[in-house]
């Protein structure tokens, strides 16, 4: 058990996270939101990608400008950051944090501003982790898509 640099607790699962630019060892509660840097001394930093925590445990990555792509879509639909903010029953000066990308957004969060702005933030499967599979429901092989058996 480790204490929690933010709020004290002490948790089993601890992360490093950047908290406003500072990286620190946080609980769960503490991480979520956060750009995790780390989990339990396993590196988890991939070139520009974000982890968002979701609700089953997974991890998918937000894309590497997601601040950029929310600010220009929003401002494409000529839409001022207050008017999304209550749109979306957010606060404004957190979507704010969000489009400076000083702040990883919640997956809920995430949904609601690609529902919204129709955009995508989550990266797609990259190349070979699709799970395509072969005629018998296995896992394909080189020799499914060459024609070869």
């Amino acid at each position: 058990m480790e204490d929690c640099e933010l709020c004290g607790r002490q948790a089993e699962t601890v992360y490093v996270a950047l908290v406003e630019d500072v990286e620190l060892r946080v609980c769960p509660k503490c991480a979520k939101g956060k750009k995790i840097i780390s989990s339990e001394g396993h590196s988890m930093s991939r070139k520009g990608a974000t982890a968002v925590k979701t609700e089953k445990g997974e991890e998918p990555e937000l894309i590497e400008d997601y601040g950029h792509v929310i600010k220009e879509a929003r401002e494409r639909l000529k839409m001022p950051l207050k008017v999304l903010a209550e749109m979306i029953n957010e606060k404004e000066t957190f979507l704010n944090r969000v489009e400076a990308q000083r702040t990883t957004p919640p997956e809920a969060l995430v949904r609601k501003l690609e529902k919204t702005l129709s955009i995508k933030l989550i990266e797609q499967e990259k190349a070979g982790e699709s799970g395509r599979t072969g005629a018998k429901g296995e896992k394909a092989t080189l020799g499914d898509f060459i024609g070869t058996k």
